[in-house]
């Protein structure tokens, strides 16, 4: 699995992602397939199954992102539609839950806004600013609640970003560095 966090402020986010890929019995520490990745002006996080996630990753055409659009609109109207057009068209139709050992949790950001994507292609929006998602998200969450500030500066968020993702890989087997981290900053 995964451990992927995020930080959205004023006008960038960080995302941050472990480096190991666990299949079974399976460890492999991968730096040639990355965890979150570029598509046009949005950043993706991926955890979770690995088909999906190829899918987005070789096969997702995002939609453009017009002027002064409301995000979370973009998501609903256009973002979401254009992921399940994606995986019906190469063949993935397990997202929902029907798999109970599979799923996925995505991070997705654009215009410096930042979104979790559930393994139902449900997305939220979370008041803290800050995200904690795979294996040990719940790990990296309880790290950034007892360090984030209601105003933080990107040096600040990729520090903090860096330091969850080593605290989940103490405490979750699953989780193992390098630390892969990117920053979007608005506009981009």
């Amino acid at each position: 699995m995964t451990t992927l966090v995020g930080l959205q402020g004023k006008d960038f986010v960080v995302l941050a992602a472990d480096s190991q890929i666990t299949e079974d019995n399976l460890r492999t520490i991968s730096l040639t397939t990355p965890k979150i990745i570029r598509k046009g002006r949005y950043l993706l996080g991926i955890t979770g199954d690995t088909r999906p996630g190829d899918i987005l990753t070789y096969n997702w055409n995002p939609p453009a992102i017009p002027r002064n659009t409301d995000p979370v609109q973009h998501m609903g109207k256009r973002v979401i539609p254009s992921i399940m057009d994606a995986f019906s068209t190469n063949g993935y139709h397990n997202y929902g839950g029907d798999d109970k050992d599979g799923g996925f949790d995505y991070l997705l950001a654009f215009n410096a806004q930042l979104f979790h994507i559930a393994c139902d292609l449900s997305f939220i929006q979370s008041h803290l600013n800050y995200y904690g998602i795979g294996s040990g998200g719940q790990f990296a969450t309880g790290f950034l609640w007892g360090k984030v500030t209601k105003e933080f500066t990107k040096k600040q968020a990729m520090e903090l970003a860096d330091l969850a993702i080593r605290c989940s890989e103490t405490f979750d087997i699953n989780t193992r560095e390098p630390v892969q981290l990117v920053v979007q900053e608005k506009g981009q």
